[in-house]
């Protein structure tokens, strides 16, 4: 072989190991706890939360991306469930909860007789500073690895808005003198969208403080399509000093915070869950058309 090809090959071989590790966050003590995956053919680096916590330091604002596995004694385990904890610069931990099958195409090098099962995805928004995202099992024993990446790039264009399908009619929040258009969604009451892709679909919410409650709290939006779980948004947000919801003087919204699902080609069938009890979040939606 010559200089000149193996230069191209090493070359070749940067390329992609850099856009395969690019916006990958590592916890502390990362080669203590890293494990090396083979996802369908490629390396990933996951880490052990095997009775130890991971800790994350993650510059924001932006939204983070936290993919997770089970780890499997055997094959035969058709699915398996799991959960640990996110918490964010110390405040009230998330609790994350998943059911998963069986993997085919996950093996690990350094552990061949470990199986894993397919990846459960959560999504976490960071304010702005340097946080501190710390992530702990919450049963001892339990077996979970973690891959956490930056999930930062917020499309951009025109936005168009999209109608619910719902059993109450939208309500109005009073913002600086604006009256704008929200859905109510509890736990027991979803709301429902279909859309035709490829498009980028843009979820605006604002959680409803009632008076028993602290001063920041956190709530969970999960997203379906078709079905399938695309995966769960959680948020952190405090009351907001200049929005009021119109006939309900008890009630103050949180400030806004948003997340965007990209959506492929074809009709989507659209299911968002609020996932906390006794509590009711504010939605406005989007389509994000064009650049």
């Amino acid at each position: 072989m010559s200089n000149k090809m193996a230069y191209i090959k090493i070359l070749l071989s940067l390329l992609i190991f850099g856009n395969v590790s690019a916006g990958v966050i590592k916890p502390q003590d990362a080669k203590k706890q890293r494990d090396i995956l083979i996802v369908s053919g490629n390396r990933s680096s996951y880490y052990a939360l095997d009775g130890h916590s991971l800790v994350y330091k993650v510059k924001g604002p932006q939204r983070i991306k936290i993919y997770s596995r089970a780890v499997l004694s055997s094959k035969k385990d058709k699915s398996k469930s799991f959960g640990f904890e996110i918490q964010l610069n110390g405040n009230q931990p998330l609790q994350v909860n998943h059911q998963q099958k069986y993997s085919k195409g996950v093996k690990s090098p350094q552990h061949p007789n470990h199986y894993f099962s397919k990846s459960a995805i959560d999504y976490l928004s960071v304010p702005a500073g340097v946080n501190e995202v710390t992530i702990r099992p919450k049963k001892r024993g339990e077996r979970v690895v973690v891959r956490v990446l930056e999930d930062s790039n917020a499309p951009k264009g025109k936005k168009k808005r999209v109608d619910a399908l719902s059993e109450e009619s939208p309500i109005k929040l009073i913002s600086n003198g604006k009256h704008l258009s929200y859905y109510a969604m509890r736990k027991d009451h979803p709301l429902f969208v279909t859309l035709e892709g490829p498009v980028n679909l843009e979820l605006t919410s604002r959680l409803g403080f009632s008076p028993q409650m602290g001063r920041e709290e956190a709530y969970r939006i999960q997203v379906l399509d078709n079905g399938k779980i695309v995966g769960t948004y959680y948020f952190s947000t405090d009351r907001s000093e200049v929005t009021t919801v119109d006939g309900q003087s008890d009630v103050v919204p949180g400030r806004w915070r948003s997340c965007d699902v990209k959506l492929g080609k074809g009709m989507h069938e659209i299911k968002l869950k609020l996932m906390d009890e006794n509590r009711q979040v504010f939605i406005k939606l989007n389509q994000i058309i064009g650049e």
